[in-house]
């Protein structure tokens, strides 16, 4: 996949489809329990936050420090920011964040990611700027110099919980929600790679016991479990090609599944089930049943957004799932 043309049209967002870019990455993750979008005025220093418990930002939570610049974040914002979450969560407006994380899109300074690799420096820096950099910028009108109890606090503060995220990151794992095909036009990652096991699964029983009576029927001979097909080493090759396209077509959907909106696979399937169909409905022998429904489905092209990573071997495949599901019979 490329990504180029899709890391220029993210950074041609403005900061607020900027927000709500890493709100659906973070939607995306497991573990939390509930995210949400907070970027605007008396956030706090909250622009996107990802809730680990019911307590909110009582519990466990993170923080996204969303900044979308024309260039890459630096120190000095960076440490006011880091400034604004440590003073808010000295005023107890809320927990401190177990992760405060900046993403931007153009990711941040050299020095500033040498800082955060090294929290102590980056502790150093904020301490050492609190006046310039953070004092007056945490609420207008107001000037909170770095003394007394504040000054304990921020030096006492967990700086290892401040991290950025890169582009490759934040992509890799948008990609992985349900969002990202439609955000960017369908332009879904290839599917994963299916594995066949050496020998028969509970889990492929009802497709595979299907495909027998079909080699029976054509064999003249009883064929009533895979070992009798050591006679028929034909039909015991094919049997494995077909087992191949039923688990390419499995990695295919489980791919997908959580990927895309709700149904997409589904959809996909029952648009295979209705092509193949009237190829199903002439009385004939199931071996002719089967070529014909495998035929039909290797040159359907569902209208959807998974059409294109299906190649021909998933698409039969699901010729498979379906017999599996009991939805299709070869031989009647």
């Amino acid at each position: 996949m490329l990504l180029a043309p899709i890391v220029k049209l993210i950074r041609a967002y403005d900061s607020v489809e900027w927000e709500i870019f890493i709100s659906e990455w973070q939607k995306g993750l497991n573990g939390y329990h509930a995210v949400k979008r907070l970027g605007s005025a008396g956030d706090h220093g909250r622009d996107v936050i990802g809730l680990c418990t019911p307590e909110a930002c009582q519990g466990v939570w993170d923080n996204y420090q969303c900044k979308h610049y024309d260039a890459p974040l630096a120190t000095p914002k960076a440490c006011e920011d880091a400034g604004k979450i440590i003073f808010h969560a000295f005023r107890k407006v809320f927990t401190p964040p177990r992760r405060c994380v900046f993403v931007a899109p153009r990711g941040v300074t050299t020095e500033l990611r040498d800082m955060l690799l090294n929290p102590d420096k980056f502790r150093a820096e904020v301490i050492k700027t609190w006046g310039t950099r953070v004092a007056s910028k945490i609420e207008a009108s107001k000037k909170h110099t770095l003394v007394g109890a504040l000054a304990a606090y921020v030096d006492a503060y967990d700086f290892t919980g401040f991290d950025w995220a890169t582009m490759d990151e934040i992509l890799d794992a948008h990609r992985r929600t349900a969002y990202w095909a439609t955000r960017f036009n369908g332009q879904l990652p290839p599917p994963n790679p299916g594995v066949t096991p050496a020998t028969v699964v509970s889990e492929e029983t009802v497709y595979v016991g299907k495909l027998l009576d079909v080699y029976a029927e054509a064999a003249g001979a009883p064929i009533t479990c895979v070992g009798d097909l050591d006679g028929h080493g034909d039909w015991k090759k094919d049997l494995q090609r077909q087992r191949v396209k039923f688990f390419d077509a499995e990695a295919f959907m489980a791919t997908y599944r959580d990927q895309t909106e709700p149904g997409t696979t589904e959809s996909f399937s029952d648009q295979i089930f209705e092509a193949i169909e009237p190829s199903l409905t002439v009385p004939s022998p199931g071996l002719n049943r089967l070529t014909a429904a495998l035929t039909v489905a290797g040159n359907t092209a569902p209208a959807s957004v998974l059409t294109p990573q299906a190649k021909i071997g998933v698409r039969q495949g699901v010729c498979h799932q379906l017999a599996n599901d009991d939805r299709v019979t070869w031989k009647v």
